[in-house]
């Protein structure tokens, strides 16, 4: 345990490197089941998540916590960015500038999860309060780390105000999109989506799912997860390498762990040709939403199978049978997903880069974006 400061001789900030050096009051103030309690953190912890490590920070007023909040610091390496996305003069300054500068990259959030909250406060707090103390927190914790960068993603919604209107070095990303599908009560089974498609739609869905029905689909528990954890690993590897910038990438220990935590709520599907494992997908089952997590597909299997489309239309008809009002599918493959019948639901992630040559490049990157519009939000798969 570490001490920022003591602004007034009751009010001390302390962080933490490891969950087991949190003091034996960290869960005395968190909701049940929050994300930052100790035992969520220390198997997040185990999963030796590469280029990764974590910091935890806690605010107390006369000796008791107000406000805690966990984060990552992510090491950039020259990986995290496919080198087929950059011109070859691109990819060799990325190279060069990674492997010379190692820079650093502060997550407050969580890379690999959009469903929980990384900072908790206490009532007793303004909304405000609460955000004054993040930034310092965040300032102090990028100075002692070194970071050339900081992400603020899935903060509470009572912050996002106050990061919008006070926070003038801190960009919104304007292309962080969950894509989402709402699911009638009238849906029964897939076949009712069907039916609610637009006929040429419904003939590509009819076509995907042809070949689906040659595929075995199991629901795997813990033990079967850890069994097939290489299998897995190298199937999520597939899609990941596949991805113009990943940043962070999982270990094989990553899903078993979380399987075996998380044992009814994070639902994990293997998808077999004859006994071979070609495909798996995972979901968290939230209440009143299914949410897709990390999938991923034997490249050479995925145009036999339409491996990919066949997980997106699945995703749909697990929610339907788990009766799910919401289907969340995620931040990739936008158009894909369009088709499937999502719809873009823009997230509140900031950036703040502190080098202002860089932050003005990327500033100017997110207006051309923005001015360029995206065709796939046209996409209206669903009769009228």
């Amino acid at each position: 345990m570490k001490q920022f400061h003591r602004r007034y001789s009751s009010e001390q900030t302390d962080w933490y490197a490891l969950a087991k050096e949190l003091p034996s009051d960290w869960d005395e103030h968190l909701p049940p089941g929050h994300f930052l309690g100790s035992i969520s953190l220390k198997v997040n912890e185990s999963t030796d998540l590469p280029d990764l490590s974590w910091r935890y920070l806690s605010l107390r007023v006369q000796g008791k916590i107000i406000a805690q909040a966990a984060f990552q610091i992510l090491t950039v390496k020259p990986y995290h960015v496919n080198p087929s996305s950059m011109s070859r003069v691109q990819s060799l300054l990325w190279r060069t500038y990674t492997n010379t500068f190692h820079p650093k990259l502060l997550v407050c959030g969580q890379l690999f999860r959009h469903d929980v909250c990384s900072f908790c406060y206490s009532e007793t707090m303004s909304s405000f309060e609460a955000y004054t103390w993040y930034r310092k927190a965040i300032k102090m914790l990028g100075k002692v780390c070194g970071v050339q960068a900081v992400l603020v993603k899935d903060s509470p919604p009572d912050l996002i105000p106050h990061f919008q209107h006070n926070a003038a070095n801190y960009l919104l990303l304007r292309n962080d999109i969950s894509m989402q599908m709402t699911v009638p009560e009238s849906w029964k089974s897939i076949g009712d989506y069907e039916k609610s498609l637009k006929h040429k739609y419904a003939q590509r869905f009819r076509k995907a799912r042809q070949a689906w029905v040659a595929l075995d689909v199991r629901e795997m528990n813990a033990v079967e997860v850890a069994e097939n954890s290489k299998q897995i690993f190298s199937l999520y590897r597939q899609v990941a390498e596949h991805q113009s910038v990943c940043l962070g990438l999982l270990s094989e220990a990553f899903i078993p762990a979380l399987k075996a935590h998380f044992k009814e709520r994070l639902k994990v599907w293997g998808i077999f040709e004859e006994e071979t494992l070609v495909a798996f997908a995972s979901a968290w089952e939230q209440y009143g939403s299914l949410d897709m997590f990390y999938i991923g597909f034997d490249y050479d299997t995925n145009n036999q199978y339409q491996l990919y489309f066949n997980i997106l239309f699945f995703a749909v008809e697990q929610a339907i049978f788990l009766k799910k009002s919401e289907l969340i599918l995620g931040r990739t493959a936008l158009e894909a997903k369009a088709r499937v019948g999502c719809r873009p639901v823009y997230l509140n992630t900031f950036l703040h880069i502190r080098n202002p040559i860089l932050r003005f490049v990327v500033t100017k990157l997110q207006n051309q974006l923005g001015e360029s519009g995206n065709e796939w939000e046209q996409r209206h798969p669903f009769k009228p």
